[in-house]
């Protein structure tokens, strides 16, 4: 399947930017990974849209836009906040 082919809901990229705005939108609030993954899923239920979700989180958390906890809360750093900023 190719990116033309993947519906945005499965492109990593866009639902890491969509993750990325809601965090910094609802910052300072904290919320657990899969609390934020539910906020911008169209549906629970499709295993491959949250895993989406899931696996973008982890890429901000790689990419230093999210802060890495133990506790699975996701904080955006001042990069990521930074980033948000610029690109709205």
């Amino acid at each position: 399947m190719t990116n033309a082919d993947t519906s945005p809901k499965y492109d990593v990229a866009i639902v890491e930017a969509v993750i990325l705005e809601v965090a910094a939108e609802l910052h300072p609030q904290s919320l657990t990974a899969k609390e934020l993954a539910l906020k911008i899923v169209s549906n629970a239920d499709d295993a491959r849209e949250v895993e989406t979700a899931a696996q973008a989180i982890r890429g901000l958390r790689e990419f230093g836009l999210f802060s890495v906890r133990d506790d699975e809360i996701v904080v955006p750093t001042p990069a990521g906040l930074r980033a948000v900023a610029l690109l709205t």
